[in-house]
Parts: structure tokens; sequence; C-alpha cells
């Protein structure tokens, strides 16, 4: 019986912990919802241009159980790759999450550009993005 008790409360102090990480991540994720508008009122939702370099950006966990989130999030990556690469144009992965790493390496390493890992431990600041760039 007291076994049982103790894996209670290990699992309630589980539960508590879990649930303050997702408040951290839910309020991050609210104060960062108007970014996306300015960069569509500028760049427009679809480039009328035919442009010779694309960049695909994926992006996936970096641990976790969600693997059906992260299989899809590669498998659109690689078809957007596909549809844009071609004789004259070059396309290459930007790729955030070890989880897209890990499948990407294994297929696309020369076509990738970039990887970032661990961004809920180190957010990204405006250097690290313009010297990317």
């Amino acid at each position: 019986m007291k076994s049982v008790k103790n894996i209670q409360k290990i699992t309630k102090a589980m539960k508590m912990v879990a649930a303050s990480k997702l408040r951290a991540i839910q309020t991050k994720t609210e104060n960062s919802r108007g970014l996306w508008q300015p960069f569509t009122a500028l760049l427009g939702d679809l480039p009328s241009a035919d442009v010779k370099k694309n960049v695909v950006v994926t992006i996936s966990s970096d641990k976790g159980l969600c693997g059906g989130i992260n299989s899809t999030s590669v498998k659109i990556s690689k078809g957007l790759h596909k549809l844009n690469s071609g004789p004259e144009k070059e396309t290459k992965y930007v790729i955030l999450g070890e989880k897209a790493k890990a499948q990407l390496v294994r297929d696309s390493k020369k076509d990738i550009e970039l990887i970032i890992t661990e961004l809920q431990k180190n957010p990204l600041n405006y250097t690290q993005v313009h010297h990317c760039a």
C-alpha cells in the first residue's frame, strides 16, 4: 500500500510539472501570434516571381512521442523540395527540430543549409538569424 501511495505522489508531481511547462509554452505561443501578419503583408501569400533559389523550412519536435506530426512535416517538406527543384533551380532545407533532422539527414544531406535544434532551451534571437542569412 505504501508503494502505491508513493507512486501516486510521484505521478501527481509529474502532472504538475507537465502542466507548468504547458502553461509556459501556451503563453509564448499566444505572445507570438501577431508575428506572421507583418510578413504576410510585406511578402504576400505566394511569390509571383520565378525564383532560382528556394528554401523549405521544416519544423518538428526535438523529442517526444508525436511521430505522426513529425513524419507528416518531413513528408510535406520532401514534396515541396521535389516540386521546387529542377535543373535550373536550387532548393535547400532549413531544419528546426531534432526529429526532422534525423529523417532528412539520411536522404537529403547535401540539400541541408541549416539545422537548429533545442529551440525550447535556446530561443533564436536576431543576431543568430541575421548571421545565417
